[in-house]
């Protein structure tokens, strides 16, 4: 719980009203009517959703697959320990409290959280705010209550394993949560998975051979799947993922077009300017085809007042 002190102070309140009307904000514009499209355009899934990629954005995920029972995101940040602002003294409170209220501000006009950024926070003030902290904060403003927390680690033939909350460093967590009398697992998973971290820690690569098993989900991925570096994740979705749901930045347009049935929505002329050599087999597909349909919100990168999205069935 919050000490009396610091929920009276000015940052506090601060902080509470930048999280809601930025979530509000992201609501309105991006969380609603990506929920109203899922139900339309998404498969039902009940089981496992594997978001590589993913930062500690579980409002996506859960948006898009709101009826899973597992959520495994994987992504480059610590997770850390839940930051407990009781714990904290004053001064701390307040850096982190600045730093928390810039993050969600960008995540209510943006929808994602930018990686250096995030990096940022976890360096930047004496009490690392890890992945963790955003992911409990979206699991609240969701309606779940999170019930338990743990770390977690790999073992050699890719299971997970839950570690004592002793331990001291948190670099992968898993969350219990319930709603409305529903349980879920959200494991988060700070692995590296380009083929070279894969070589470093093939535990991790039977994590992902178990996981790309289950629909997979891409979102403001860097270009990283249709990188050579990354070949070996990308690979092992085509292989095995039943359905991908992604932006431009996931798995190369070609290669799915091979194997899935692939519905384009929205609009893709070129990527995003930081990544200028990537697409032009989806910008093709995108001027070719006369089935693609529209997208009434923001998705990943602004590119040119455009965004894509991309489902992705199994033949």
């Amino acid at each position: 719980g919050l000490p009396e002190n610091l929920k009276k102070s000015a940052k506090w309140s601060n902080y509470s009203q930048a999280v809601q009307t930025n979530w509000d904000l992201y609501s309105q514009k991006i969380g609603v009517p990506m929920t109203e499209w899922a139900k339309q355009q998404v498969p039902l899934v009940q089981d496992t959703v594997f978001y590589p990629f993913s930062g500690p954005d579980f409002t996506t995920v859960y948006q898009l697959f709101p009826n899973a029972k597992r959520y495994v995101m994987v992504a480059m940040q610590n997770a850390g320990r839940p930051l407990d602002l009781g714990d904290l003294t004053a001064t701390t409170t307040e850096q982190n409290l600045d730093l928390l209220t810039s993050a969600w501000k960008h995540y209510g006009t943006h929808g994602f959280f930018v990686t250096e950024y995030l990096d940022k926070y976890f360096y930047s003030t004496p009490s690392r705010i890890g992945a963790s902290t955003f992911l409990t904060t979206f699991l609240n403003l969701h309606g779940f209550q999170v019930d338990r927390v743990v770390p977690i680690e790999v073992l050699p033939n890719g299971e997970v394993k839950e570690l004592s909350a002793d331990t001291e460093k948190w670099r992968s967590v898993r969350f219990n949560a319930s709603k409305d009398g529903k349980q879920i697992v959200l494991d988060y998973l700070k692995i590296d998975l380009s083929n070279e971290g894969f070589a470093k820690s093939p535990e991790n690569l039977e994590l992902i051979r178990r996981e790309v098993r289950q629909p997979v989900l891409f979102k403001a991925a860097s270009h990283l799947p249709q990188n050579n570096n990354f070949s070996v994740i990308a690979n092992e979705v085509l292989k095995n993922a039943p359905l991908v749901v992604q932006d431009e930045t996931g798995i190369k347009y070609t290669a799915l077009m091979d194997t899935y049935n692939v519905a384009l929505y929205g609009k893709f002329v070129v990527a995003h300017h930081s990544f200028t050599s990537y697409h032009g087999d989806l910008a093709k597909g995108f001027a070719q085809r006369n089935d693609v349909k529209p997208l009434t919100f923001r998705f990943g990168y602004f590119k040119d007042g455009n965004y894509a999205l991309i489902v992705a069935l199994r033949k």
